[in-house]
């Protein structure tokens, strides 16, 4: 197995084995019953996405109790991200409540809130939605050390900045994101569809990163007139952010977004296309290429020449992806997630 697919699996066992552990910790004797209730990869097509949709992470038993309660579980990377996102995960239990037979749902997620902001969010939520912090896992876990010692490792394994402030983001846009993945996916691959796909993507962008990105331009051309760019959006500048690494790491203001909807992995010739829409003195060194098929060998050895040649950063995700992202997005699932383990594979992946 090649090194980037160890990568790539190794980023998504983390959340597999904060679910496993939940499980474990909701299923001491005193506690109760629960077991994971999806599988540790995620949908392999729509269809199966669909049978999924609405399966909690783990079902959950109370002790001395009948009825189970779905259980939903929201890993961060950046403390922060919680503020701009819980809303939406709480608006997707009440829906995965409405359209199961589960009466009652838990919201877990892996770091600490606040009383005042756990407060607003459970006027928020209802009676029939709870929301756990990392404070609540550690006081179930207590009489287990194991679990307790296991907790804090994926707390440190998870977490790339310390604690910072935010403000609660804007209520839910209840399943924009699968509608616009879907749409992303009945597009015609090539040049039939071309339009249609950059048209989604650009949908998929501002729904998913407006928060994040300000002043999202499309179809933006640079001052000579020689490149047209998809999309170009300037990082705000927000401490503890996916985007704020990005900035630092690269010394950039803009990222670049570019859409190609061909029927196969886009090449080298693509990559080094996007890499002329970057520059340095103009901090703009930063492009996320959605590529309906993802990105061929010789596309990878291009993208890690230009950052070792030139520092321009240019990532490269599937349709697959971004559909994956949006979808994750009505539960509450931060997008970044999926970009920062797409940089961790690329950087760590890279020869000298």
């Amino acid at each position: 197995m090649g090194a980037m697919k160890e990568l790539h699996i190794e980023t998504i066992n983390l959340e597999a084995e904060w679910q496993h552990l939940l499980a474990a910790i909701l299923g001491q004797p005193t506690v109760g019953r629960a077991h994971v209730m999806k599988p540790d990869a995620g949908p392999s097509d729509e269809e199966e996405w669909e049978m999924m949709r609405f399966v909690p992470d783990i079902a959950f038993t109370p002790a001395a109790t009948a009825d189970p309660i779905a259980v939903e579980f929201k890993m961060f990377r950046w403390p922060s991200d919680w503020r701009s996102r819980i809303r939406d995960a709480i608006s997707f239990m009440k829906t995965l409540l409405a359209k199961t037979d589960y009466t009652r749902g838990t919201v877990i997620l892996s770091l600490e809130i606040n009383a005042n902001d756990r407060e607003a969010l459970r006027q928020f939520a209802g009676p029939d939605v709870d929301l756990w912090d990392l404070n609540d896992l550690r006081s179930i876990a207590a009489g287990n050390p194991d679990f307790l010692d296991r907790l804090e490792e994926l707390v440190s394994e998870t977490l790339v900045e310390s604690y910072g402030a935010a403000t609660l983001g804007r209520p839910a846009d209840t399943l924009q994101g699968a509608l616009i993945a879907a749409k992303l996916r009945a597009t015609p691959a090539g040049k039939p569809g071309w339009q249609a796909f950059e048209t989604a993507c650009y949908e998929a962008i501002q729904f998913l990163f407006s928060r994040e990105l300000h002043k999202l331009v499309p179809q933006q051309h640079s001052c000579d007139g020689l490149h047209r760019m998809d999309l170009i959006g300037r990082i705000r500048p927000e401490r503890n952010s996916f985007w704020a690494l990005l900035a630092s790491d690269f010394a950039t203001r803009y990222v670049v977004f570019e859409a190609k909807n061909y029927k196969k992995p886009i090449g080298q010739a693509e990559v080094d296309i996007t890499s002329k829409y970057l520059f340095r003195a103009g901090l703009r060194t930063v492009a996320i290429v959605v590529a309906r098929e993802g990105a061929s060998a010789p596309a990878i050895t291009a993208s890690a020449g230009h950052l070792r040649e030139d520092r321009k950063f240019i990532m490269v995700i599937s349709m697959d992806d971004l559909c994956a992202m949006l979808e994750g997005a009505d539960a509450g699932d931060p997008p970044e997630n999926k970009l920062f383990d797409r940089m961790d594979e690329t950087l760590m992946a890279m020869g000298r």
